[in-house]
């Protein structure tokens, strides 16, 4: 217990301590005063102040803040306030002096509202640099340079009458580089004009002004050619020019080795010391030119052909294992002339990798196409050789081919399998024969049918053959859609459109399964013999045979779960129409009316018929089912057709009776069939004044004395009579 009772105590003297510590800490952050910190070596004290060179090292000086109750001191630089009283001579930037001028000012520091200052001088390290040419001061301007001379400039600090060499130390630059430039006061003359040299150091600089002409008047090309036109041919020894120079002194001088040579165009030509070489056709210009004249010529070099012909003319295939194959190489001249040049022509090979070629014989390599090139004196043609892997099994595209006489078309596709079981198009390898070429023609990768019959194409490659059968058919007139407008469901296979040929002798043949389909939309599935829409929307599908082209609507959409129809059973007079509206509900609970979409059809015709909308029109009295569907729902309405009424007979017209007597009264329907029926029962019987008389079916009952109206209405027409009670 005694324990526990000294560490209490113990911690409250800790904490005390440690508080009264805390108010110690704050009372010395109280500033009391500033002073300046810098290096003693930057100060002078025989004149008091510190001393800097322009443009040399700077100088640093700190501010420290003293603090009651610590002899340590806060180094308050860079929050301190800076100033010079004349920032032109030195200028201070967070106690970082810089020498501008030559002169003394002051620098102060401000903080805490103290203020400290020192005395700051900056002076030139050279009173003045001199540029110096040839031991002695340049003057400030040299004129009449000329091009070719050497000019070398030293430079010399002056201090109190003492001069340094510091030529190296100094910064040298040119205000043109086109006319001269300078390294370390060494000039080099470039070009004719005036520019102006500039030596700096430390604040100091020095300027020498250059004028640089050329010593020549000008300079000729020669020989010159006539109508200042050089005109050249590829493949002609190299030309030769000359280049000569006129000294503003006289005389003529030849700088041909000397003078500097430019093509304005090394893809047509390039020159060297005048040594002209044409390198492709086309037009250049030719410069020389030397110490500030100059002078150009322009080129043409043309070619001694119009045109060069290669033989194969167009891509050829062959097989790795074929053997080399010889292409000829013709040119045609300008005097329209041609030339063998297979052997002295330039080939070459886009893919050595797999082809190789020299003197027109190509030699295949590898499987891949490569591009065989022949030039010669500026004319050059290409053709594409494709080299073609091994087969050990042919397919063809299509084997069996419709036409009509006279119809061109493209030969089928034939494909092969390799060695690693890769599928490859062989069709520009094929070798075609046909057996019977009185029923059509092959030429090139095409067949013409010339008249009726079959017969049989045959494709070969590497020893291997398959076949196609071509049936020449009467010529097609027009394709027929057993519908225009089609319905599928969303994501479902279904039969592809039913479509006839009608030939020119009028024959209607089904040829659904001979037509291809085609659509330009992503939203449908087309395959050999059915299609699945894979997006909800209406596309066109366009089928193709023997040239003649039938298109079919076709919408995509979402699977109908029922239909209901409305009515369901339709009454109508003979002549009457009536409309079907159909409405179907998709999987989503989605609606959509499709009475217009639907096929309807009538099981008896002669008493109603439906049109393609669904109105029904009544015929004949009768019955009849209206029946049709939707993606294969079905929907059926009952039609019936009752005769139109006339008019209306009672079989009296006044009928008298004695209170408590009864009388029975017929009704006959008239009708515009000349079928009149009893309507008694069926029409509705109503009197007047049932205190004299009631009816019912009618049967007529007097209660009192007096006269009522008996009415009977059937089927909107009505007819009555007078019953007198006495």
């Amino acid at each position: 217990m005694n324990a526990r009772k000294s560490l209490a105590a113990m911690m409250v003297f800790v904490l005390v301590m440690s508080s009264l510590a805390g108010v110690a800490s704050a009372n010395e952050g109280t500033v009391t005063g500033i002073e300046l910190d810098y290096s003693s070596s930057d100060y002078n004290s025989g004149t008091s102040s510190l001393e800097m060179y322009v443009e040399d090292d700077k100088v640093n000086v700190s501010v420290l803040a003293n603090l009651s109750g610590s002899t340590s001191k806060r180094d308050v630089t860079t929050s301190a306030t800076w100033k010079s009283s004349n920032s032109s001579i030195v200028k201070v930037d967070k106690g970082v002096l810089t020498g501008v001028g030559k002169g003394t000012t002051t620098i102060s520091a401000t903080y805490s509202g103290f203020t400290v200052s020192v005395k700051a001088s900056s002076d030139f390290i050279y009173d003045e640099i001199i540029i110096m040419q040839d031991d002695q001061e340049a003057p400030s301007a040299l004129t009449d340079i000329k091009l070719g001379e050497s000019i070398v400039f030293t430079l010399d600090g002056k201090k109190q009458g003492t001069f340094t060499n510091i030529t190296s130390e100094a910064t040298w630059t040119t205000s043109s580089s086109s006319v001269a430039t300078v390294d370390d006061g060494r000039i080099k003359l470039v070009g004719t004009g005036t520019a102006t040299i500039t030596a700096k150091y430390k604040g100091k600089s020095d300027t020498v002004k250059l004028t640089i002409t050329s010593p020549y008047k000008g300079i000729e090309i020669l020989p010159e050619p006539p109508h200042d036109l050089l005109e050249l041919e590829m493949g002609m020894d190299d030309h030769i020019l000359r280049a000569v120079a006129e000294p503003k002194t006289g005389g003529k001088f030849d700088v041909t080795d000397e003078a500097t040579w430019t093509s304005g165009n090394t893809k047509v030509l390039t020159v060297e010391k005048g040594v002209i070489t044409a390198v492709a056709t086309g037009k250049t210009t030719i410069t020389v030119s030397h110490l500030g004249v100059t002078n150009k010529i322009d080129v043409v070099v043309r070619t001694p052909y119009q045109s060069i012909r290669l033989s194969p003319e167009k891509e050829f295939h062959m097989q790795l294992q074929s053997g080399p194959l010889q292409v000829k190489a013709e040119v045609l001249s300008n005097d329209n002339n041609s030339y063998d040049i297979t052997d002295v022509a330039s080939w070459s090979s886009s893919d050595v990798t797999v082809a190789t070629v020299v003197q027109g014989r190509v030699i295949p390599k590898a499987v891949g196409t490569t591009k065989i090139t022949a030039s010669h004196k500026g004319v050059s043609r290409s053709i594409d050789i494709t080299i073609h892997p091994s087969i050990i099994k042919l397919q063809i595209e299509k084997d069996k081919i419709d036409g009509f006489r006279e119809i061109s078309a493209a030969l089928p596709s034939v494909t092969a399998t390799t060695f690693d079981g890769s599928t490859v198009d062989v069709s520009k390898l094929v070798k075609w024969t046909i057996s019977d070429d009185e029923i059509a023609s092959i030429e090139g990768n095409k067949w013409t049918a010339k008249k009726l019959g079959e017969t049989t194409f045959t494709a070969t490659v590497q020893n291997m053959k398959i076949e196609t059968k071509l049936t020449v058919h009467l010529k097609p007139i027009k394709l027929i859609a057993q519908n225009k407008d089609l319905s599928i469901v969303l994501g479902r296979n279904s039969s592809l459109p039913i479509v006839n040929v009608i030939y020119e002798d009028g024959e209607e043949v089904n040829i659904s399964e001979s037509i291809e389909w085609t659509s330009k939309s992503d939203n449908i599935l087309l395959l050999a013999k059915n299609m699945k829409g894979l997006e909800a929307s209406t596309v066109t599908l366009t089928g193709t045979y023997l040239n003649k082209n039938v298109s079919v609507r076709v919408k995509i959409e979402e699977e109908i779960v029922r239909l209901v129809a409305e009515p369901e059973l339709i009454e109508l007079n003979p002549g009457r129409s009536k409309s079907i509206k159909v409405t179907g509900y998709y999987k989503s609970g989605k609606t959509i009316s499709v009475a217009s979409k639907i096929d309807w059809s009538s099981s008896n015709v002669k008493v109603a018929t439906v049109s393609n909308s669904g109105s029904v029109k009544a015929i004949d009295v009768g019955t009849a089912k209206i029946t049709g569907s939707y993606q294969g729902k079905p929907v059926e309405v009952t039609v019936v057709v009752t005769p139109k009424l006339k008019s209306l007979e009672l079989s009296s017209k006044a009928v008298p009776l004695s209170p408590g007597n009864t009388f029975n009264v017929t009704l006959k329907a008239n009708y515009f069939t000349g079928n009149p029926a009893n309507a008694t029962n069926a029409a509705v019987w109503t009197s007047s004044n049932e205190r004299v008389a009631t009816v019912k079916d009618g049967k007529i009952t007097a209660i009192a004395k007096g006269s009522s109206t008996i009415r009977a209405s059937f089927d909107g027409k009505s007819v009555t009579l007078r019953v007198t009670v006495n």
